[in-house]
């Protein structure tokens, strides 16, 4: 073999979203300038990059070369030990050369916990609120988290669907849970309670993820909502029996009163005896019988309620804060691939990709913009060709992966015989092939170029000999077929009656 590699270290450790870099070292063992390739098997092909996959290399010269290896930091990029082949091969004859080593891909551990709804109410009427949990593992190790709740006046008693969860990488699961006053006074002023949900990691108890809620605890009336009504009663028997009837807002609320930019609000009121309602600033004059107008302000805005009749007018004052919407998350790429990842000129290659937090995508070639909703592209490359799949958001951020795929020769070797595949020295042996769809063919070990259609040759060899068939294509693309004629050495003529 005129080309051999070999590489710096037996194992090669890196945590995923690092790198770790693989020395190559590929000598020329043959008496003529050889031009190798480089190629890296066993691992996605989007973890390695090589700066120089080919190069020349002179006669019994030893050249050092660089394979850097990347994994993403993400679920697909899983904790364990990975087969690393790097093969440098001969771009002239074909030869290789093939050295391996051990990629161990560290194991890290991330997770979160999510919890809905933030706040609840408990009531008499309604004693117990159930809040789900969401605990995903954005690690590349499986993870068994425990989960505890807890509440820092011990005024809620707590009951979990499950403690103790097992996520896979990537896995997210919901679980729920029930809470409940240990107290619930049919009379009392609401009260609103702070409770932490905690998620460790059996593993590494260091590795934790908390969630904050509220469980608001009201009774059947409090205090000041039954003295509202007494004095409401006596104000509505003085009203009745001292007229005219004066208008009278008794409420004017946003629900929510803090919204996002592009969110809407409801503006709400309770209002009597009004013959026109008018709201400013943007929504004017409104039905006096209706009670609620949904709005979407730009930025923060106090909105005034004025209510008429014939006897005056009220006003009251709500505000609406509006904040930033938050920078829209990041487009990612979760899977690039190609079906087949190898084809011959003119067929069509189907590419598959899984993109998330995308508006745009844009494939090159043939450089055309696609739906993100689009799941795949069919394409017929006429050569091999790099694909670059560009994710882009409502924002202009970017993500980007590159896929390969590899157009294969057009020629056919149907067969390449030897007959008889055994002889003795001084013997010959005819050598017959049959190809379809190629332009040029020859035979190495000085048979020399042949047809490129079917023939046969009559050769006499005088050791054991493999020879190799290379049918090329219109495009130039090779095919190559091999035979081994064995060569057994002849027999000693017997010893003369006067020895």
């Amino acid at each position: 073999m005129a080309v051999r590699v070999r590489l710096g270290q037996e194992e090669v450790q890196v945590e995923p979203g690092g790198s770790a870099q693989v020395i190559a070292y590929i000598r020329n063992e043959g008496d003529q300038p050889d031009h190798v390739a480089l190629e890296v098997e066993g691992i996605a092909t989007e973890w390695c990059a090589i700066p120089i996959p080919s190069f020349q290399v002179a006669p019994g010269e030893e050249v050092q070369e660089r394979i850097l290896i990347h994994p993403p930091r993400s679920t697909e990029s899983r904790a364990g030990t990975y087969p690393l082949l790097v093969r440098a091969r001969s771009l002239e004859n074909g030869d290789s050369g093939v050295a391996q080593a051990n990629l161990v891909i560290r194991p890290y551990s991330m997770f979160a916990l999510e919890i809905h709804p933030k706040r609840g109410v408990a009531s008499p009427l309604y004693k117990q609120v159930s809040y789900e949990l969401a605990l995903s593992n954005y690690g590349n190790t499986e993870q068994t988290v425990q989960i505890h709740a807890s509440d820092p006046e011990d005024a809620l008693a707590f009951e979990l669907e499950r403690e103790r969860v097992a996520l896979a990488p990537g896995e997210t699961k919901e679980i729920l849970l029930h809470v409940q006053p240990r107290r619930l006074p049919v009379l009392t002023n609401p009260t609103l309670f702070s409770f932490t949900v905690t998620a460790r990691s059996v593993e590494d108890p260091l590795r934790a993820s908390s969630a904050q809620a509220h469980l608001e605890r009201r009774g059947l009336l409090s205090p000041l909502t039954l003295g509202f009504l007494l004095v409401l009663a006596l104000i509505g028997a003085l009203w009745y029996y001292t007229r005219p009837l004066p208008v009278r807002i008794e409420s004017f609320i946003a629900e929510p009163t803090q919204i996002t930019a592009g969110e809407t609000t409801t503006l709400r009121w309770e209002v009597e005896n009004a013959e026109s309602l008018v709201i400013e600033p943007g929504v004017g004059e409104v039905n006096p019988n209706l009670r609620s107008v949904q709005v979407k302000p730009e930025a923060t805005t106090t909105y005034r309620l004025i209510a008429r009749n014939r006897y005056g007018e009220v006003i009251r004052e709500a505000v609406v804060i509006v904040q930033n919407a938050p920078p829209a998350p990041a487009p990612v790429i979760r899977e690039f691939v190609a079906e087949p990842p190898k084809v011959k000129r003119g067929d069509a290659v189907y590419l598959r990709w899984k993109v998330e937090n995308a508006t745009e995508l844009i494939l090159s070639p043939p450089g055309q913009k696609l739906d993100p909703a689009t799941p795949g592209f069919e394409h017929r490359p006429t050569r091999t060709t790099e694909y670059v799949l560009i994710a882009r958001n409502a924002e202009g951020k970017l993500a980007e992966k590159r896929l390969k795929v590899e157009v294969v020769s057009q020629a056919q070797i149907v067969s390449f015989t030897a007959t008889p595949e055994e002889i003795k020295a001084g013997e010959s042996v005819v050598l017959r092939w049959e190809i379809l769809n190629a332009v040029r063919a020859e035979i190495d070990n000085g048979v020399g170029r042949v047809s490129a259609q079917q023939g046969e040759i009559t050769l006499t060899p005088t050791q054991t000999t493999t020879y190799t068939l290379t049918a090329l294509d219109s495009e130039g693309l090779p095919a190559q077929a091999t035979v081994t004629v064995k060569v057994l050495p002849s027999e000693a003529p017997p010893p003369s009656d006067g020895q």
